[in-house]
């Protein structure tokens, strides 16, 4: 069953990473997942949350070994709580996001990756929260660009935070990017590069962050 499960390549040509997606509701995932990832899974109790849970547990403790050839992989933790792999995989790093439909997952080598997926339909009030996590030149940008705008600059931020390992807490950097809703940028401020793009017929932002 496990190798039935219809896993979609979302990298692009030429792009230094792996990028996978599964649709939430592709498996039981209980029945395919080890007792610890099963028990991470029950915490949920609606239907929608486990089933984003356990794909997500799935591309970590199933695909990923697959993918690196392992039996198994270890983590480790960041200094701001990032998990990092370790062990045989310690030259990889990997990251997970989902919406409510699919989960996506990243794998880099050599480099610290962070990824975001995000529903453009999503409920979110952009001004008030466009106030807390833009800089002065991403809130021009919303100005002009609205919703889409907002979830494509929301989703290159998420994913350059996860990559750099400190989270939406450091407003240091939170509201000093620049960010552009273009396919391709060096964010000025970080040197991360980012990647960006429509996928799921246009309805979701995706956006990896290599640092």
């Amino acid at each position: 069953m496990e190798n039935q499960i219809p896993v979609q390549d979302w990298t692009l040509p030429g792009e230094p990473f792996r990028l996978a997606a599964v649709a939430t509701d592709a498996a039981d995932w209980a029945a395919l997942l080890p007792a610890a990832a099963q028990a991470r899974m029950a915490r949920f109790t609606e239907a929608a949350g486990r089933n984003q849970a356990g794909a997500s547990e799935w591309l970590k403790t199933c695909w990923l070994p697959r993918e690196l050839g392992l039996e198994r992989v270890e983590f480790t933790t960041g200094p701001n709580g990032k998990p990092l792999l370790a062990g045989a995989a310690a030259d990889w790093d990997f990251n997970l996001s989902h919406a409510r439909t699919h989960a996506v997952a990243v794998l880099a080598r050599g480099g610290a990756v962070g990824v975001d997926l995000e529903s453009l339909a999503r409920q979110a009030d952009i001004a008030r929260l466009g106030e807390r996590v833009l800089s002065d030149s991403e809130k021009v940008l919303v100005q002009g660009g609205g919703r889409e705008a907002f979830f494509t600059l929301w989703s290159q931020k998420e994913a350059l935070l996860k990559a750099l390992g400190c989270g939406w807490a450091d407003g240091s950097i939170v509201r000093r990017t620049r960010l552009e809703p273009v396919p391709l940028q060096v964010e000025p401020t970080t040197g991360v590069r980012i990647w960006s793009r429509r996928v799921l017929g246009g309805s979701h932002a995706l956006a990896v962050a290599l640092k």
